[in-house]
């Protein structure tokens, strides 16, 4: 490997073993030889269809966001070509991902989080699935050319999530400051998304007059009840 290669390296795709917080831990990470061509992204959202059986149209309700998925393709080369004439074997190469992303951790019995980096992209996730395709061999039989085909999914902490959800969810209790112009109805709609329950509200909070909202004051928006 030439100087250039060698100090590009650590700037190169890259997986390492992290916590449930994403903070990477102590391991053997694995750098790849070649940057991958492309990435590939996915964002799923669940809706469930609230129509009633033989309606025409669509009325969905939001459900949740799925983590990000992402797929990569890993090209692994052991001629020497590409590294001027040092042959790394590719089993070694393959050796490497594997103690990076799928070797069992015994003090948490699963394996590791991850940690995948990539110029600016750097993503807190899970492998989730990894195939290996053999695209060349030498005249013993030995792998000397492979690609791995990485899916992984996107982790977003406990604690991250549980600030998002008391952000959006009308299940939860909300804090919400007076602003000078509020009005109780439309505070309510954008709370539950539903402006009908402002007289509940406004019973909650014990509001004498709910038309004249003080500034600076706060208001408590308890959480819906499900039928």
């Amino acid at each position: 490997m030439d100087l250039q290669s060698g100090l590009k390296l650590p700037f190169n795709f890259k997986i390492l073993q992290a916590d449930e917080s994403g903070t990477p831990k102590l391991g053997v990470p694995f750098l790849a030889m070649f940057n991958p061509d492309s990435v590939a992204i996915t964002e799923e959202i669940n809706w469930t269809d609230q129509d009633p059986p033989g309606s025409e149209g669509v009325n969905v309700e939001y459900i949740k966001t799925k983590g990000r998925t992402f797929s990569i393709d890993i090209l692994l080369d052991g001629t020497g070509v590409n590294t001027n004439g040092v042959k790394i074997p590719v089993t070694a190469q393959i050796l490497l991902f594997r103690l990076a992303t799928t070797k069992v951790d015994g003090t948490v019995h699963r394996p590791n989080h991850l940690i995948v980096q990539y110029g600016l992209i750097i993503v807190h996730c899970i492998l989730t699935s990894s195939t290996v395709t053999y695209t060349m061999f030498d005249p013993m039989g030995l792998p000397i050319r492979a690609k791995i085909s990485a899916s992984f999914s996107e982790v977003t902490p406990n604690s991250f999530m549980a600030k998002l959800a008391m952000l959006s969810s009308p299940d939860l209790t909300h804090d919400v400051t007076i602003k000078e112009g509020d009005i109780l109805p439309l505070l309510t709609y954008n709370t539950y998304k539903n402006q009908d329950y402002y007289l509940q509200v406004a019973r909650f909070n014990k509001l004498k007059n709910f038309r004249k909202l003080k500034a600076g004051s706060t208001l408590i928006f308890p959480p819906i009840a499900k039928k």
